[in-house]
């Protein structure tokens, strides 16, 4: 009697869709990180904006200070946009990792259901097989109960 696991197909749809929520994870990993880059890369390139806007304010020609003003406010505006791409990748993230939770939970869940019908499985087959053997031994002594012992022919009080 060999073992089967009626719901082994859902089981095993279970672990593809948690392999599945894994690899979503994993891109939403990469594009948070991403954006995070970006958002650092703008960061450091304002702060350098704005050093070069404090170090030209002394000999700077007023127009020269205004095209810096600008270019420091449209990288402020991109920073802000690169911020808020950051907040929507670690929300992304989140999700992908909440959903990777819940597969691994019912994948887990399935797994343990398994795991307990194996253990009842082996435990009939255990059964059966003591319930055999003492069928056996109770026909080994039926057996030897019916049967008369084989006359032996020297006696002990013989003389």
């Amino acid at each position: 009697m060999t073992f089967r696991f009626r719901l082994q197909r859902v089981l095993e749809l279970r672990e593809q869709a948690e392999q599945a929520r894994a690899r979503e994870m994993a891109a939403a990993t990469d594009v948070a990180e991403q954006a995070r880059r970006e958002a650092d890369a703008l960061a450091a390139l304002r702060e350098a904006q704005r050093e070069a806007i404090d170090a030209a304010a002394n000999g700077a020609t007023v127009g020269e200070l205004q095209h810096l003003t600008y270019v420091v406010r449209e990288l402020d505006e991109r920073l802000d946009v690169a911020t808020e791409d950051v907040r929507t990748a670690d929300a992304q993230l989140a999700a992908a990792q909440a959903a990777l939770r819940d597969a691994a939970r019912d994948r887990r869940v399935l797994d343990r259901l398994r795991e307990k019908h194996v253990e009842r499985h082996q435990e009939a087959a255990l059964q059966q097989d003591r319930v055999t053997m003492d069928e056996i031994a109770l026909a080994q002594f039926a057996r030897r109960a019916t049967t008369p012992p084989a006359a032996s022919t020297a006696h002990p009080d013989a003389p």
